[in-house]
């Protein structure tokens, strides 16, 4: 089904990512700490803690077809969500002190392939034809490329100095970061299962695919880049108030999504990539009557 695997990483080694390839399916898996420092397992990291669960949990279920991907996936969360309520310290914990993970999914079932996409990751198809399609969420990173364009128009329109026009923007990195899983905001993998139901899915038909790329981008660089852990606390307790930010979501409104900015924030904060990739091959007969 799947061959020719190819694996590829620019992530540093404190990354917390994961590939897999399997008979008919695959995925790759890019976790993180919380947004506010804690540590909940004995693992080094609550992100590589989570990660290795999700991708015990995907190895042992994915190939059940009676489940679609998003119902594996969901089912998944609330087992790994017990597991972590095992820890005593869990149950003092926010929503913003718990592990995160992206994903992105593929599967084979009934000579079509299938995905599922949430967080900072991407599934690139190579038709037959040599075309590309590429499927991403870039939620997060469009929120920031947002806030780029806002702080440039601050600077241009308004003459406001480049110093405070930069110095709003790393601000607001850490305001997009809290739109974790809320309406209007990004979604990540979590304690919440029910975020399943906001990721990209759909399928194809695999006569059509020539071969197919994971991507996960660097995740962990991202969500706690250097400028939102150096600007958190002094943001939440000096910033942060309920007209600042309602200023803040009045502008957002009116900016329109820009792929191309949202790509630039990605290579900007993080810059980091892992990639599997494999061809696609006809599915045989045998398997054709199995289905």
């Amino acid at each position: 089904m799947f061959t020719n695997v190819q694996y590829g990483s620019t992530s540093d080694p404190e990354a917390m990512d994961v590939c897999s390839v399997q008979e008919n399916c695959a995925w790759v898996i890019d976790g993180s700490d919380a947004l506010f420092p804690t540590h909940i397992t004995e693992a080094a990291h609550d992100g590589e803690w989570f990660v290795k669960e999700l991708n015990m949990y995907l190895k042992q279920n994915l190939t059940n077809r009676r489940w679609s991907i998003p119902d594996i996936m969901y089912q998944g969360m609330q087992h790994i969500h017990r597991r972590l309520l095992n820890y005593p310290t869990v149950l003092n914990c926010c929503d913003l002190e718990f592990p995160n993970a992206c994903c992105a999914v593929v599967r084979v079932l009934h000579s079509r392939l299938y995905y599922f996409i949430l967080g900072n990751c991407e599934l690139i198809i190579t038709h037959q034809d040599n075309t590309i399609t590429s499927y991403s969420d870039l939620r997060l990173q469009e929120l920031d490329a947002k806030l780029l364009e806002l702080s440039r128009e601050m600077h241009d329109k308004k003459r406001m100095p480049l110093f405070t026009a930069r110095n709003f923007m790393d601000h607001l990195l850490v305001e997009n970061r809290l739109r974790r899983n809320i309406e209007g905001g990004y979604y990540v993998l979590g304690e919440d299962a029910t975020v399943v139901k906001h990721a990209l899915t759909g399928s194809m038909p695999l006569h059509d695919i020539k071969s197919v790329s994971l991507v996960c981008n660097g995740f962990s660089k991202y969500y706690n880049c250097q400028k939102v852990t150096t600007y958190l606390d002094q943001y939440l307790k000096q910033e942060r108030s309920g007209e600042f930010v309602e200023l803040y979501e009045s502008m957002l409104t009116k900016k329109k999504k820009n792929e191309k900015l949202a790509r630039y924030m990605q290579e900007t904060l993080s810059g980091q990539s892992t990639v599997v990739f494999f061809d696609v091959n006809e599915v045989n007969q045998l398997y054709r009557r199995s289905e």
